[in-house]
């Protein structure tokens, strides 16, 4: 009994850590544009569902699996972002907070509604992946799929923390976050750096996309999933740095894992939530935060 348990434990640590590396993925984008251009954007959870959708239909009619789709999609979700700056994102910059929760939670009624008229209310899969096996480490079992997204997501975070330590455009970034009007100030066109903080945002949110359909179907409410555990993993983390938002993803991943399988999955979101709201008690700037 105690050696099935141990085992048990074991493999849910390892999923648990699994899931928190795509979560990271998934709310760095909400966290570096919120964080550089204290933008609240509450539409986050509804461009990863798009992202999903998306993906599935790469996958059903170019590449028939999942896993090649990031070379659409991030583009496409670059672009995407580039055109939501232009023509909604721009003019809330220095709208109020309230404003902004406002026009983004429109967003987030209008893609949901999209999604739901376009797709219908059916989940969607690809019908095949080649990742869709596993492996066993002695007792544990390792499904690849799940293995292939955390590792994606730990490289492409790796290469955004060079990114924004490394170059002139992630210190401007950086720095904008700590503080914008010193930063206009030095000569950067906070405009431009605005731009493609959405556009990089929402590539990232494009790639997430892409692994999540690796293991996992989609619905037009996938959204609010997605929007709620990214928002709650960001405030836990704090706006501090990728290592942050890495950490606050793998707890939450954990803790979600630990809940379904020694629990109930239908409680899952009780333990998510409540230890976020624990924490947050204790430390009210998340675990890193620096503002």
């Amino acid at each position: 009994m105690g050696a099935d348990f141990g085992v048990q434990l074991l493999q849910t640590i390892l999923f648990g850590v699994m899931l928190g590396g795509v979560y990271a993925l998934a709310a760095m984008g909400l966290a570096l544009l919120f964080g550089v251009a204290n933008l609240v954007n509450f539409a986050h959870g509804e461009y990863i569902m798009l992202a999903m959708y998306m993906a599935f239909v790469f996958s059903v009619t170019i590449f028939q699996d999942p896993v090649l789709t990031p070379l659409f999609n991030i583009p496409l979700f670059f672009a995407i972002g580039v055109i939501t700056y232009l023509g909604i994102f721009k003019r809330l910059i220095k709208a109020p907070p309230l404003s902004q929760i406002a026009a983004t939670v429109g967003v987030l009624v209008l893609l949901r509604n999209l999604a739901l008229a376009i797709w219908a209310a059916e989940p969607k899969a690809p019908p095949y992946t080649v990742f869709a096996t596993s492996f066993s480490i002695g007792p544990i079992i390792v499904p690849l799929d799940k293995l292939l997204a955390m590792a994606v997501s730990f490289v492409t975070l790796f290469l955004l923390n060079l990114f924004l330590e490394r170059t002139r455009l992630g210190v401007a970034m950086r720095a904008s976050a700590d503080d914008v009007e010193a930063v206009s100030l030095m000569g950067v066109d906070t405009n431009r750096l605005f731009l493609l903080t959405t556009g990089i945002s929402l590539a990232l949110v494009g790639l997430s996309g892409s692994l999540i359909m690796t293991y996992q179907a989609v619905t037009p409410t996938s959204g609010l999933l997605f929007g709620l555990l990214t928002w709650a993993i960001v405030a836990l983390a704090g706006l501090g740095t990728v290592k942050g938002i890495l950490i606050a993803s793998i707890i939450f991943g954990l803790a979600d894992s630990l809940a379904s399988g020694l629990w109930d999955p239908r409680g899952r979101e009780i333990v998510l939530y409540g230890l976020f709201i624990l924490i947050l008690w204790v430390r009210p700037k998340g675990l890193f935060g620096r503002r």
